[in-house]
């Protein structure tokens, strides 16, 4: 497959992502996958990826102060300590079970998304207290991590939802999604290191593009075209949905083919 071509996917995708406040490795992963790399290949690179698209939107996050740090912490440490676990089982099954368990994951995932109302004022009335906040992050924070070492998943398509649950607005939840999914996926990628095969100019390549697209996409949150941004904000997320529960459906129909 042609260099330009896979540059050319990062990109979109890395700026889409970014303005969700999340990475995209649930695209990369299979997508990767389909195009013909070996899957904890395919994982390594995704989580590179999302390391370097959510590095580049939370610099303007974190410049916008939207970032919610003593939220953003547990789930930074309890997914730090989670990644290298969810890597050693990635290691340890066989590719089919790992790609159902994903197929599961992103129909999950499609779901959520479909489901989950963006939509709202800036910011609205927390409904959970710092204690509450701590406990929650520690719990998800370990599920995240499990699933961004075993799966090359940083978290971000569940835990924006679960923000916006818990009080957020459709700033600071993708903002402080970001941040976690940063740690998240490095943590995960560090854990996966030892098995990346690939042209590394080509990755060099793909990340850059993954940090320009993550710039760009975070800057979509803060345009003063609000027409333009309440779309991305109301209607993406369906149709991210939708494309997450087809790639479920194509994924299963693949295994059974096997």
């Amino acid at each position: 497959m042609e260099p330009l071509f896979y540059i050319a996917i990062v990109f979109c995708f890395s700026i889409l992502f970014s303005f969700l406040g999340m990475g995209g490795a649930i695209i990369y992963v299979p997508l990767l996958y389909w195009l013909g790399m070996d899957l904890l290949t395919a994982i390594a690179i995704a989580l590179l990826l999302n390391v370097v698209t959510t590095f580049s939107a939370s610099l303007t996050y974190i410049k916008k102060r939207m970032v919610d740090f003593p939220t953003a912490a547990p789930f930074i440490v309890s997914s730090a300590i989670a990644a290298p676990f969810g890597a050693f089982i990635s290691k340890s099954v066989s590719d089919n079970t790992l790609l159902t368990i994903f197929s599961l994951v992103v129909a999950l995932a499609g779901v959520t998304m479909i489901f989950s109302k963006t939509i709202g004022n800036t910011e609205r009335e927390l409904k959970a207290s710092p204690k509450q906040r701590f406990l929650i992050g520690i719990i998800l924070g370990l599920l995240i991590g499990t699933f961004a070492g075993m799966l090359g998943i940083g978290g971000g398509i569940f835990l924006v939802p679960v923000l916006l649950l818990l009080g957020f607005g459709i700033k600071s939840a993708p903002a402080t999604s970001a941040l976690v999914v940063l740690f998240s996926s490095l943590f995960g990628f560090l854990s996966h290191i030892g098995g990346l095969q690939i042209d590394l100019t080509l990755l060099a390549g793909m990340a850059f593009t993954a940090l320009v697209g993550g710039q760009i996409g975070s800057r979509l949150m803060y345009l003063r075209h609000d027409r333009l941004r309440i779309f991305f904000e109301k209607y993406f997320g369906k149709m991210l949905g939708i494309v997450l529960l087809l790639i479920s459906v194509m994924l299963q129909w693949s295994l059974m083919g096997k």
